[in-house]
């Protein structure tokens, strides 16, 4: 329905990291995609959120909106399979839109919940929509008030205390897995931020020797010195890995920079001793194909889940008191929400009928000749009133809609009465001022099924 905002997309509980990595956009890509996304699927605002756990879209419905064709067109403009796309998609209308979006912004929907990293993460795609044209005064409300909510979380509750991140628990996994990292030899691949929290949580962990290989030279130098370790170039790699014990794999590139290829004479010069590889980068770094090689142990984000089920269960209060918090600031954005999409077509009907009131008023005065002007006001206050009357039910159905589940949307409803009554679409609103940060559920949703109204 035209106006109304949805979240349409896959995360780390609706689908597996291969299919994820194949939609992933890249930073520099973001202008291309939302255009392409805006044209194909009739979206009239559009955002992309694409981490390591989830491409989603946030999207407003234009005209010629059909929510079906989201995926399908993203999958087409990154060159996907569209129909396991689909099949492993969701879309989520309204209220629950909105929900969805202020609990990925706070970090409640994330693979280790309370991490702080998706804030920004959430800020960045907000931007680069900003820049590309393509945000307007609903998903800026939303977003606005969606960091609003995410800092008052951080704030308010112990969600983050003691929170991990993807990094941490990567580190964690390596623990598990060699008991004490103390004589170990690790090797982080890449310079970035993800890189840059392993490598710092090795560090804490009292890892032997730490290697960081990054093709630019400059940040993989910086790294290397923030953590004790030494810095290799890229070419360097193969090498590397002949030595590591471990292996964490963060870079940003859109292919596996370690394949079968590479690890084969790797392995050879290992002369048994087992390498054990974390990937955590989407799209991935490592190759699945690396495990047909003998003594390779690779594992993924996906495969972090355990652990990560462990964290939870630590703060599953501070996260409920969080998940209460978001849902009072949900219910202001859908109240504004449907203020937004009732009150100028409140005044489009009132206005319809003065001037309904007022055209027959004037034909039944002239009907009846000359009459005195106490006659003409009795006349007039009849006409009003029978207006009034009229056009109270509605109005009063249409503005208390919200507080009846079994009533169609509210926006549904404007739209309809606008439709009957041949009112035209109702105005855009302006975005009211917010109290916010400059705009500088557990189970797997359904495929492609539209997940309430709000």
């Amino acid at each position: 329905m035209s106006g109304e905002i949805y979240a349409i997309g896959l995360n780390h509980r609706s689908a597996p990291v291969d299919l994820r990595e194949q939609l992933a956009v890249a930073d520099d890509d973001h202008a291309r995609i939302l255009a392409g996304l805006r044209e194909r699927a009739g979206l009239a605002e559009a955002m992309v959120v694409s981490t390591c756990n989830r491409v989603e879209v946030y999207a407003v419905a234009g005209r010629a909106f059909v929510p079906e064709q989201v995926l399908p067109a993203l999958a087409e403009l990154q060159r996907a399979p569209g129909e396991a796309v689909v099949d492993h998609a969701f879309v989520r209308v309204a209220g629950d839109a909105a929900r969805h979006i202020f609990r990925v912004t706070a970090s409640l929907e994330s693979l280790v919940v309370g991490e702080p990293q998706i804030l920004g993460q959430v800020k960045d795609a907000f931007d680069r929509a900003r820049t590309s044209g393509t945000v307007g005064p609903v998903l800026d409300r939303c977003l606005s008030l969606a960091f609003k909510s995410a800092k008052r979380v951080r704030t308010e509750t112990e969600i983050a205390r003691g929170a991990a991140n993807i990094s941490s628990v990567a580190v964690e996994l390596a623990r598990s897995i060699f008991g004490e990292l103390t004589g170990c030899m690790a090797l982080v691949v890449g310079a970035g931020e993800m890189a840059e929290g392993a490598a710092v949580h090795l560090r804490s962990d009292g890892v032997a020797e730490i290697a960081v290989v990054n093709r630019s030279s400059p940040r993989g130098v910086a790294l290397a010195d923030k953590v004790g370790g030494h810095y290799e170039p890229w070419d360097r790699l193969a090498a590397q890995l002949a030595r590591a014990d471990i292996v964490i794999a963060s870079t940003g590139a859109p292919h596996p920079v370690i394949d079968r290829a590479l690890l084969k004479p790797v392995i050879r010069s290992r002369r048994g001793r087992p390498l054990f590889l974390v990937d955590i980068a989407v799209p991935r770094d490592v190759d699945a194909d690396v495990t047909s090689l003998p003594n390779v142990y690779l594992y993924n984000v996906d495969d972090l889940q355990q652990i990560v089920h462990e964290n939870l269960r630590s703060r599953r209060g501070e996260a409920d008191r969080a998940a209460a918090m978001v849902d009072e600031e949900v219910g202001d954005f859908v109240h504004w929400m449907r203020t937004r999409a009732i009150g100028p077509m409140i005044g489009r009907l009132q206005a319809f009928g003065r001037e309904v009131v007022d055209a027959e008023l004037e034909r039944t005065v002239r009907k009846l000749g000359p009459i005195t002007p106490e006659q003409q006001a009795v006349i007039e206050q009849m006409g009003r009133a029978i207006m009034q009357k009229l056009l109270h039910r509605p109005m009063s159905n249409l503005r208390n809609a919200h507080h009846d589940a079994a009533t169609l949307p509210t926006p549904m409803l404007a739209e309809a009465l606008g439709a009957l009554f041949e009112l035209g679409p109702a105005a855009s609103a302006p975005a009211p001022a917010v109290d916010a940060e400059p705009t500088t559920t557990d189970a797997p949703p359904a495929p492609l099924r539209r997940e309430g109204t709000g």
